[in-house]
């Protein structure tokens, strides 16, 4: 009976793979984290927060007169059983005010809060600047 409680609070089948970020080297106040989310049922990803930064922020990328630029958002959208990648070319997660730099073999936790699936804690892997992004292997 328990087991039955705990799975009428959220919509079970909201899947965050490959959660990662790189090394911050140097001093870099600043990362950009990227994921990959799939959900069975439309949600949107609404926040994000950790405590290795100061301030979280939902962002993309967009080119304007041929410049390349960061934009906030309110919420990423998150289709029926459509992967959504945050990625480098597009959205992801921002860490502003970093509390101390990333090295690469650490990880971090990051809180997600979706408007139907509620919040889902992740864990993110600091990988090397040069180091390839973590991948499951599927595509669609």
């Amino acid at each position: 009976m328990a087991a039955f409680l705990a799975g009428c609070g959220q919509p079970s089948g909201l899947e965050v793979q490959d959660a990662w970020t790189r090394d911050t080297v140097g001093s870099t106040a600043a990362a950009a984290v990227f994921m990959t989310i799939t959900s069975p049922t439309a949600d949107r990803l609404v926040a994000a927060s950790a405590s290795v930064a100061g301030k979280t922020d939902l962002m993309t990328m967009e080119s304007e007169d041929g410049a390349m630029g960061m934009a906030y958002l309110d919420a990423i959208d998150i289709p029926a059983d459509v992967p959504v990648s945050l990625d480098p070319s597009g959205l992801h997660v921002w860490l502003a005010d970093l509390e101390q730099p990333l090295a690469a073999g650490q990880s971090f936790p990051l809180m997600l809060e979706f408007e139907r699936a509620g919040e889902r804690r992740v864990v993110v892997s600091v990988i090397a600047p040069a180091a390839p992004p973590p991948s499951t292997g599927t595509q669609r």
